[in-house]
């Protein structure tokens, strides 16, 4: 896994291209400025290149996710979640926290993910309800309810959906009210709470 400071230039390591006998296949991840903690500082790297292979394969998780557009929310909060575990296991990142959000901004950010089950919401737009930065609301959020932003909707979105399909909703249409791309996604999440898919689960209670 390489790491690029901005305005930096590095060519492609020479060990590098002997592995991938001169045709190396590449992949970028720009990071936001909005994502780096808050300080009088900014994280520093010492070295180019990091051998940490947890890290690198939850980077290459996130880049077929990116590929095979999946929801943004999570995306999104996977790419925090990675960029907090690189900031703490390779680089001098300067700065104290931030304090906690108030109880009225993380209830008004709660409240737009009851209200919008079925959006493609951005953590863009939650920060801008709560008036903080993407960083800070995760942490915050987690805080006060246990749980990220994007697993607080998942767990909201599988109860809404538990209850769809216990009233004979099928789940395609249950999928599709609830906001997900497809069947496929819904049965994934449904399969990683509760060890089954929601067909499954569908015929069990019926």
């Amino acid at each position: 896994m390489t790491v690029i400071e901005p305005h930096e230039v590095v060519s492609c390591l020479d060990r590098d291209k002997a592995a991938a006998d001169g045709q190396a296949i590449v992949q970028l991840m720009f990071i936001d400025a909005d994502l780096m903690p808050v300080g009088p500082g900014r994280p520093r790297f010492h070295e180019v290149t990091y051998p940490d292979r947890s890290l690198f394969n939850g980077i290459a998780a996130l880049h077929r996710g990116l590929a095979h557009g999946e929801d943004e929310l999570d995306l999104e909060s996977s790419l925090i979640r990675l960029l907090t575990v690189l900031l703490a296991r390779h680089a001098d990142a300067p700065g104290a926290a931030s304090p906690a959000l108030r109880p009225r901004a993380l209830r008004q950010v709660r409240e737009m993910l009851h209200s919008q089950l079925n959006s493609n919401i951005k953590l863009d737009d939650l920060a801008a309800v709560a008036g903080c930065s993407k960083r800070h609301l995760i942490r915050s959020f987690r805080q006060a309810y246990g749980v990220p932003p994007h697993h607080y909707r998942t767990l909201l979105r599988l109860a809404r959906a538990k209850s769809m399909l216990a009233a004979g909703r099928s789940v395609a249409e249950t999928a599709a009210e609830l906001g997900y791309c497809d069947q496929s996604q819904l049965n994934r999440h449904f399969r990683r709470a509760f060890g089954m898919s929601a067909g499954g689960y569908a015929r069990s209670v019926r």
